[in-house]
C-alpha cells in the first residue's frame, strides 16, 4: 500500500492508493505523438480475460478504440489509469514475436506500431471464433513425415544437401536459391520436408494466388502435415480461422501470397519466399514493408531459417548474399546446361545481316523458331502488353495520344475504335496538342493483336491469347499449340513448352526506372522456366549486351552482381538507404533538411486541386551506418508535428516505385 498527497491536502485526506493490474496496450490510432504503450487499469471482473494478445475497448480522448494487450503486470500505478471497458474477445489474437516484429517493422519503415498489427492482424470473424471454440480440445499437430527421406533432388548438389541437413536438425541457415525449372518443385518439397523432421512449421509465401494454390497442392500430395492455404481469395472466415489454428499450434504449414507473411505459426522452423523481386509482395499500405523484410525481421526474432527462391536474383537478394548474411545456392554449368533451354537473342549483327526483316516486330527468325517447335509440341510467345493496341501515339511528332476527358493514353480495339484506357470515352476527330497532327499511329502492340498476326502467319496452328483480364486455363496439353501469354498469365505446358519467344523486350528493358532491368529478367527468366530442357528460345526487341550475356549464358547471378555494382556506385538502395518525405515543399523540404541525411534533391510528385499547394518529394541519402540515428531523428519529427498539429508529412523509405 501507497500513500499518495501533497501538502496541500489536510492530514488524513491523502489518496489511498494499492498495487493493481496493469495492461499495456497499443491503441489502434494512426497518430505519431502516440506511438507508445498506453498504460490502462485491470477490473477485478477482467482479472482473469485480460491477458496478452487479447483485443480489448479502451477510451481515448473520449472515445472508444480498439486495443491489443502488449502485456500485464502488477504495481502501484503513478497517477489514475483510465480502466479497460471490456475484452472484445476471449481468444488471444497476437503472440509476444509477432508484437515484436511489428514493432521493429513501423520502426524500420517510421510509422506506427497499431499501422504494422493492422496488417498483421486479421479481422475478427463471429462465426470462425465461435466454431474454433466449438471444438473439445486443441488439436494436437501430427507430423506424419517420413524421417528416411534423402533428398534425393538435392543429391548432386553439396550445399543443397548442407541445406537439408541444416533444416532437419533445426538449425537455422539463411539461402538465396537461384531454381531452375524442371527441378524447383521437387527441391522445394525437399527442403520444407527436412523442415518438417524437426517438427518444426514453415510459412511459404509467393506473389498470386494461383503460385500459392500451385505449391500448396505440391505440398498437399507430397507431404502429410496440417497445411493452410491464405490468399486474397480466402474469405474473411478461413483467413480468421487460420490465425487462431496457427495460434493454438494446430497447423504446420501455411502457403499463402503476401499477408501470410503474418501466420504466427508456433515453432517456426523456415520461412520461403519466392519470386522475392515480384512488386505484388509489397505492401501498398503503410508500412511499406516487402515479404521479404518481414521474413527477416522474424528470421531474427524467431530463430527460423530462410529460403529466398526464384528463378532470377533479385539485387536485395544478391545484396544479401555479398553481405555474407546469406549463402547463394545454384547450379553448376554442365549440369545446368542439361535442364535449361538453349537462348539465342536478335542483335545488331542478326539485324545488320537479315536487312529490313531483321528489324521488324516478328523477325523472320521468331518465325522460323515458332514453327520449328510446333512440330513437336507447345510454343509460347511473350508479350509486354495485353490488348489489341493498348497505346497509340501521333503519327508526326510520335507524342502518346491522350483523352480529353481525364489525359489517360488512348487505345484502338479489334473493331478500329479508339478509346481511353482509362475512362473507357469513346474519342473522334483527335488532334494533337503538340503539332495538330490528326494521324494515329500504333505505338504499343498488345497479345491479341500478336495473336492475330500469329494466326495469318500460321493458318494452319491453332493460336490462344492469354492475359491478366483473359486468363487460360493453367494448364495446356502437350499437342502442338501456339500461346500468346503477357508476363504472368502464362499457362503450364505438359511436359515443358518445345519453343519460347519473347516480344518487344525493350518495352520493359528499355524503361528509365531503376528497377526496370531486375523486372525485365525476372519475368524473361520465368517465362524460360517454362520451356523444356534444352528447348529453343529466342529474345526479340533490343537489349542491352550485358542482359544478352546473362540470358545466353543462363546466368541470372552475374546479371544481379552487376545491378549490385552499378547501384553502389550510384549511392542507391541496398548500397544505401533512400527516404522519400512527401508533402507540401516547405514541409517536405524542411524534414528532409533536419533528418541528418544527404538531400538529393526534391520534385513534384502528385498534382492536386486547382487553388492548393502540390505534393512534393524530396529523397534523401543515408549511409547504412547513419541510418539507425536517422530514423530515430524522423520518427520524433513526426512525433512532434503531430503534437502540434502541423500539416502532414508522409515518410517512405526505400520507396518500391524507385527500386
Amino acid at each position: 500500500m501507497d500513500i499518495q498527497g501533497n501538502s496541500g491536502v489536510l492530514f488524513g485526506l491523502e489518496r489511498v492508493v494499492t498495487a493493481q493490474a496493469i495492461a499495456s496496450v497499443c491503441v489502434d490510432v494512426d497518430v505519431p505523438h502516440l506511438d507508445r504503450p498506453l498504460d490502462y487499469a485491470i477490473g477485478q471482473e477482467l482479472a482473469d480475460a485480460v491477458v496478452p494478445g487479447v483485443a480489448v475497448k479502451v477510451h481515448l480522448a473520449g472515445r472508444s478504440v480498439t486495443g491489443w494487450v502488449l502485456s500485464v503486470r502488477t504495481e502501484v500505478p503513478e497517477h489514475r489509469l483510465s480502466p479497460i471497458d471490456r475484452v472484445i474477445s476471449p481468444l488471444p489474437v497476437l503472440s509476444p514475436s509477432i508484437a515484436k516484429v511489428a514493432r521493429k517493422i513501423a520502426d524500420r519503415q517510421v510509422a506506427t506500431l497499431s499501422q504494422a498489427l493492422s496488417l498483421a492482424l486479421p479481422q475478427r470473424h463471429v462465426g470462425a471464433e465461435k466454431s474454433f471454440l466449438a471444438q473439445d480440445e486443441s488439436q494436437q499437430l501430427e507430423w506424419n513425415v517420413d524421417t528416411d527421406a534423402d533428398g534425393g533432388a538435392w543429391h548432386d548438389n553439396p550445399v543443397g544437401c548442407t541445406l537439408l541437413a541444416h533444416l532437419s536438425h533445426a538449425n537455422p541457415v539463411r539461402s538465396v536459391w537461384t531454381a531452375l525449372g524442371p527441378t524447383r518443385d521437387e527441391r522445394l518439397v525437399d527442403c520444407i520436408q527436412a523442415n518438417a523432421v524437426a517438427h518444426r512449421g514453415a510459412i511459404i509465401v509467393a506473389p498470386t494466388h494461383w503460385q500459392a494454390s500451385q505449391l500448396y497442392r505440391l505440398i498437399q500430395t507430397r507431404l502429410g502435415v496440417p497445411a493452410a492455404l491464405m490468399t486474397t481469395q480466402t474469405s474473411a472466415e478461413d483467413r480468421y480461422l487460420i490465425h487462431l489454428q496457427a495460434m493454438a499450434g494446430e497447423l504446420g504449414i501455411v502457403v499463402g501470397t503476401r499477408s501470410s507473411i503474418w501466420t504466427p505459426l508456433k515453432n517456426l522452423g523456415l520461412i520461403v519466399i519466392w519470386d522475392d523481386s515480384d512488386d505484388r509482395l509489397v505492401e501498398q499500405r503503410a508500412p511499406r514493408a516487402d515479404a521479404l523484410d518481414i521474413a527477416m525481421a522474424r528470421c531474427a526474432e524467431e530463430h527460423c531459417s530462410l529460403l529466398i527462391a526464384s528463378f532470377s536474383r533479385s539485387v536485395k537478394a544478391q545484396a544479401l548474399v555479398e553481405s555474407g548474411w546469406a549463402v547463394s545456392l545454384m547450379e553448376d554449368g554442365p549440369k545446368k546446361r542439361a535442364l535449361v533451354p538453349t537462348v539465342r537473342v536478335v542483335d545488331d549483327a542478326y539485324i545488320e545481316r537479315e536487312g529490313p526483316s531483321g528489324a521488324m516486330r516478328i523477325p523472320s527468325a521468331a518465325l522460323a523458331t515458332i514453327r520449328t517447335g510446333l512440330a513437336t509440341g507447345p510454343v509460347l510467345v511473350q508479350v509486354a502488353h495485353a490488348g489489341y493496341v493498348p497505346v497509340v501515339s501521333c503519327s508526326q511528332c510520335r507524342s502518346v495520344a491522350r483523352c480529353h476527358h481525364c489525359h489517360g493514353p488512348l487505345e484502338k480495339s479489334d473493331q478500329d475504335t479508339i478509346s481511353c484506357s482509362w475512362c473507357h470515352r469513346p474519342t473522334s476527330g483527335w488532334q494533337c496538342p503538340t503539332c495538330a497532327g490528326t494521324r494515329l499511329r500504333h505505338a504499343r502492340i498488345g497479345s491479341e493483336r500478336t495473336g492475330e498476326e500469329l494466326a495469318r502467319a500460321m493458318p494452319t496452328a491453332s493460336v490462344l491469347v492469354s492475359s491478366s483480364s483473359n486468363a487460360l486455363t493453367r494448364t495446356i496439353s502437350h499437342k502442338p499449340q501456339l500461346v500468346v501469354a503477357t508476363p504472368g498469365s502464362e499457362p503450364l505446358a505438359e511436359g515443358g513448352y518445345h519453343a519460347v519467344v519473347i516480344l518487344d523486350a525493350q518495352a520493359i528493358a528499355g524503361r528509365p526506372e531503376l528497377w526496370a532491368p531486375q523486372e525485365a529478367m525476372r519475368r524473361w527468366f520465368n517465362a524460360l522456366a517454362l520451356a523444356r530442357p534444352e528447348a529453343s528460345a529466342l529474345i526479340c526487341g533490343g537489349i542491352t549486351p550485358s542482359m544478352a550475356q546473362a540470358l545466353i549464358r543462363y546466368n541470372p547471378v552475374s546479371f544481379a552482381h552487376d545491378l549490385l555494382e552499378d547501384r553502389k556506385a550510384n549511392g542507391f538502395f541496398p548500397a544505401k538507404t533512400v527516404i522519400a518525405i512527401d508533402g507540401q515543399r516547405k514541409d517536405s523540404l524542411g524534414v528532409a533538411e533536419s533528418s541528418g541525411g544527404e538531400l538529393l534533391g526534391e520534385y513534384t510528385y502528385q498534382a492536386v486541386k486547382e487553388g492548393t499547394l502540390p505534393i512534393v518529394r524530396s529523397l534523401v541519402s543515408v549511409e547504412r551506418d547513419q541510418l539507425p540515428e536517422v530514423l530515430v531523428k524522423l520518427k520524433k519529427l513526426l512525433q512532434y508535428r503531430s503534437a502540434h498539429k502541423l500539416p502532414t508529412v508522409k515518410i517512405t523509405v526505400n520507396p518500391p516505385e524507385l527500386f
